[in-house]
């Protein structure tokens, strides 16, 4: 096969997957909800131990992050089995935005890992936290833009696009604490409006 025609066989497969999802509702909104919620909630209370609002020293950051990572991880494997039920949550489309979001977690899972063993064995501080949130933005934009592209849901571009802006504007403020503030007000934005906007086309 050439590679000519190798990127034919690639596009149309690429087509064949949007068709078999475009008529199924993406059902995993109930669970981008929980983490939407969570992770605002972290980046605000991250601020709020950062600019002493808090009484708080700068080391509950670590375990801040690792309580969200243990309650997320047990609220998406209880919410998965009550999504697995729903009608179409088998469907193409849903398998592509469930792989998509697996991988997402699993890269940004292994950022976490390093920081913590750099803070811990190295000489790192609470700035390579921020490294991931704006990795984490950009890679919200990554993912939304696969899933819309291969589910031909096309109004997750929204997300896509929010996600993209999100990591541009929070690079600008790197090295400062008010990044985790804007991070709060973002997470809004990239998952909790588009989980709902989810559930509420999936019924």
């Amino acid at each position: 096969m050439s590679k000519t025609e190798a990127l034919i066989a690639d596009l149309e497969n690429a087509s064949r997957i949007a068709r078999a999802g475009e008529d199924a509702p993406l059902v995993g909104g109930p669970i981008g909800l929980m983490w939407g919620v969570l992770l605002t909630a972290v980046f605000a209370i991250h601020y709020m131990i950062l600019e002493r609002v808090l009484a708080l020293p700068d080391s509950s950051v670590a375990i801040l992050w690792i309580s969200f990572a243990i309650i997320g991880g047990l609220g998406s494997a209880s919410l998965g089995r009550k999504v697995g039920k729903t009608p179409g949550a088998y469907s193409t489309a849903n398998r592509v935005e469930s792989y998509v979001w697996m991988m997402f977690t699993a890269a940004l899972a292994s950022l976490a890992v390093g920081v913590l063993i750099n803070l811990t064995l190295g000489n790192g501080t609470h700035e390579l936290w921020t490294i991931i949130l704006i990795v984490g933005f950009a890679g919200q934009g990554l993912a939304y833009g696969v899933v819309a592209k291969l589910t031909g849901h096309g109004w997750v571009r929204f997300a896509a696009i929010a996600g993209f802006t999100m990591a541009a504007v929070t690079i600008s403020f790197y090295g400062q604490n008010v990044i985790y503030l804007i991070a709060a007000i973002g997470s809004v934005v990239t998952i909790i409006i588009p989980s709902l906007l989810s559930m509420k086309a999936a019924g």
